[in-house]
């Protein structure tokens, strides 16, 4: 499941559905956590198509009630701030189609699948990831739409996932998601620390600093996988088990690729939209950001506990130099060497005198 990015990795938010619709849930009595799932988009297709295939009529009101859903409403307001046609007409003309019908019986059954995704569970799993000051506010909306994407939308002001529904999604995969992206939000919460604690640096400085936090989606693999010794893709798809296999293969390799898109910013080879397409280019399936940033994070919370891990988060220049030390101590042993970070890169981000352990 693949989720659209958005223009700086703090965006990124939770994936989380709820077993009631549209009902605020939370984890326990802990405030923190206030999530709500909207379901509403989904059901009224499916309520059309269940009609379509009863050959019923559908009446004008059964499309009423579509277009008036928050989820529809927000997902017309969105393609059209992405400059993109989005009509009721054109809408009416996917959901009357011979295609999405054939999928009647698979979208109905995921759907109802994933209402029974125990989000309570999947909260409690991953509060021991994240600073005891963050929270967790989101909107969560599974359309079924035409266009196959999941994405972030407006994170600043009221942060909602649209989440495509997939039948090739298992509930066990789901749930899995739920809790990596409910990470993502958690970390969001508390991201005006760093920010200040990176903005007096000069702007290529900044930039790397920025997208440091990118590693973040490893940290987010460990905690929804809920622990370091935890199969991290033990629910995924044959293909991201492939690929997650590559990128442990590859590690040094992705770690010095990164390196240099680093180096490049901060000499000034990468400027502007560049950084941003080129950093980019790291989330791919499971890229860099997930494989490096997983086992960094499996390296420090295992050498120097969770409690530092943690402090990595609120400051992601840690994690680069947590880890520096960690690899250097194993690489004066015999056996295989890691790649490290230069220091040319942890000078200029001006890593704070903690990191070092």
């Amino acid at each position: 499941m693949t989720i659209e990015l958005p223009p700086r990795p703090r965006k990124v938010l939770c994936l989380i559905l709820m077993a009631c619709c549209s009902v605020p849930t939370f984890a326990g009595d802990n405030s923190r956590i206030q999530v709500i799932a909207d379901f509403s988009e989904a059901d009224a297709v499916l309520a059309i198509l269940e009609k379509r295939q009863g050959k019923r009529d559908v009446t004008a009101a059964d499309w009423q009630a579509l277009f008036a859903t928050e989820p529809y409403q927000r997902l017309k307001k969105r393609e059209a701030a992405m400059n993109r046609i989005f009509t009721d007409d054109d809408f009416k003309s996917f959901v009357l189609s011979g295609d999405l019908l054939s999928q009647y019986a698979a979208l109905r059954s995921t759907v109802a699948a994933w209402r029974q995704a125990d989000v309570k569970l999947d909260a409690m799993r991953i509060l021991p990831y994240l600073p005891p000051e963050s929270v967790i506010r989101t909107k969560v909306y599974p359309v079924i739409k035409p266009k196959h994407n999941s994405f972030v939308f407006e994170a600043d002001t009221d942060p909602a996932i649209f989440l495509y529904v997939d039948p090739t999604v298992s509930r066990e995969s789901f749930a899995n998601t739920v809790a990596h992206e409910m990470h993502h939000i958690g970390l969001s919460s508390v991201d005006k620390q760093y920010e200040e604690k990176i903005a007096s640096l000069p702007d290529p400085a900044k930039a790397v600093a920025e997208w440091m936090g990118a590693f973040g989606e490893g940290e987010a693999m460990l905690a929804a996988a809920g622990g370091p010794d935890v199969d991290p893709v033990e629910t995924a798809t044959p293909e991201l088990k492939e690929n997650w296999e590559r990128g442990k293969r590859d590690f040094n390799q992705d770690l010095d690729q990164v390196n240099a898109f680093f180096l490049d910013v901060l000499n000034g080879k990468v400027k502007g939209d560049a950084i941003r397409e080129k950093a980019s280019s790291f989330f791919g399936l499971q890229g860099p950001w997930y494989t490096v940033g997983y086992r960094m994070a499996v390296m420090v919370e295992k050498g120097y506990g969770r409690k530092s891990l943690i402090e990595c988060m609120r400051d992601r220049r840690l994690l680069l130099a947590r880890y520096n030390q960690l690899a250097e101590e194993s690489n004066r042993k015999a056996g295989p060497q890691l790649a490290l970070w230069s220091p040319e890169v942890l000078k200029a981000v001006e890593v704070p005198s903690q990191a070092i352990k």
